[in-house]
């Protein structure tokens, strides 16, 4: 916390600004002894300042984190739509140390999981589903069934095309989400609002590429972040991730991405992308300063970065249901294929309940491809012959004997 302006976090006057090219001095205009004077505890607001708007704008990177969790409803975020819960409740702060990372950085100050609060065994409401569901918890992360959506409350970008900036004559569309197809500042964009999940095996470990770091240029796309885990890893789980994807420069003869100087310095400046729209000069110029060589050529590479969904964590009675997931539940022969239903338990109305997308859709929510959908986490992507309880888990087969032919 050394390179952080306390002021940041710990403002309730909601006054305290900087301008982008003060080199993280305060604005001149803000009342710098009134924010003194009002200095307390950080608030969802202070957080957002910065985690709302990674990537430059609201809801860029992170596909759940943007301002409409300041005032959220229950149904964008249980903690803090449900229970006004801070950030601070969950990222505990020891000597300035907070606990959390991203999927884009190292973690230096802590991991977060929701293990610890809620225990390796969370489901406990005398629901005949809970010995099941706690057994899921060994392989599947809480947010895979608890997070289904991304990006329920505010639109997120899921494609940057920077190769396409610098057309000030294309005017900018908007897409059925309201949102900008174009700037020409920084090139194309497309956006998703309520998207469904890719899901990886991961064992809390990132692949990463990191600045100066070679890669293939001739490769399909290159994984800035990658989850490490496999199906033969017992420690990993299941875990839903937005896969944000984009266009962005590598130097031709080095191997290695480029750092652009975009923002102008001032008015003299001859190399900001911003101001004088060469891509050359701009690259040579960030690159010095990142004191990196540059060779001179530069080719436009895809890249992918797997960012975690942590946020926007739904009620319970909207996680992922049985049948969301495991499609031999849905015909005729459900859950009673096994257990015998009881007077107050329907087994079949258990594997049924959970998220309705139809609910959703009449709330405005872009999930209409969604309803009906069933092997929802997509089971032989993710290294399985089929639905788990046909073909059996990762390490054991249920002992039934059933083949995939017995339940259509």
């Amino acid at each position: 916390m050394t390179k952080i302006d306390c002021l940041v976090c710990h403002d309730t006057t909601g006054t305290y600004r900087k301008i982008p090219t003060g080199a993280g001095m305060p604005d001149p205009k803000v009342d710098l002894v009134k924010v003194a004077k009002n200095v307390g505890h950080s608030s969802r607001a202070t957080c957002g300042k910065c985690h709302f708007n990674g990537g430059g704008g609201e809801a860029i990177k992170h596909a759940d984190l943007s301002r409409q969790l300041l005032y959220p409803g229950r149904d964008c975020d249980v903690h803090m739509g449900g229970y006004d819960f801070r950030c601070s409740y969950c990222h505990k702060t020891r000597n300035h140390k907070i606990a959390g990372r991203s999927s884009s950085v190292a973690v230096v100050e802590g991991i977060k999981n929701c293990e610890d609060c809620h225990t390796s065994q969370p489901h406990s409401c005398n629901s005949l589903l809970d010995p099941h569901l706690n057994k899921h918890c060994k392989t599947i992360a809480c947010n895979t069934c608890h997070s289904p959506l991304y990006a329920k409350c505010k639109p997120t970008k899921v494609w940057w095309d920077w190769s396409k900036a610098g057309d000030k004559k294309r005017k900018a569309r908007k897409d059925k989400y309201g949102m900008p197809d174009y700037h020409w500042k920084k090139g194309e964009f497309k956006w998703v609002e309520s998207g469904k999940p890719v899901y990886a095996w991961f064992n809390g470990y990132t692949k990463r590429v990191l600045l100066k770091d070679k890669i293939d240029l001739d490769a399909d796309h290159i994984d800035l972040t990658a989850p490490v885990g496999s199906i033969k890893d017992p420690n990993a789980k299941i875990t839903p991730f937005k896969l944000m994807k984009g266009i962005q420069g590598a130097d031709a003869q080095y191997g290695y991405l480029l750092v652009p100087h975009l923002f102008p310095r001032g008015k003299d400046d001859k190399t900001a992308y911003w101001k004088n729209l060469d891509w050359d000069k701009a690259f040579a110029d960030g690159m010095k300063t990142a004191g990196i060589p540059y060779s001179g050529k530069y080719k436009w590479v895809e890249t992918w970065m797997y960012w975690r969904v942590e946020h926007e964590v739904m009620p319970a009675d909207k996680a992922l249901g049985c049948v969301k997931c495991h499609e031999s539940l849905k015909g005729p022969r459900s859950c009673d294929r096994c257990h015998q239903d009881g007077r107050s338990e329907k087994y079949r109305k258990l594997a049924f309940q959970g998220i309705d997308f139809r609910e959703l859709k009449l709330k405005g929510r872009d999930v209409e491809h969604l309803i009906d959908t069933t092997d929802y986490v997509d089971f032989k992507a993710l290294g399985y012959k089929g639905d788990p309880i046909i073909y059996g888990g990762r390490f054991k087969r249920m002992p039934m004997g059933y083949k995939a032919e017995d339940c259509k």
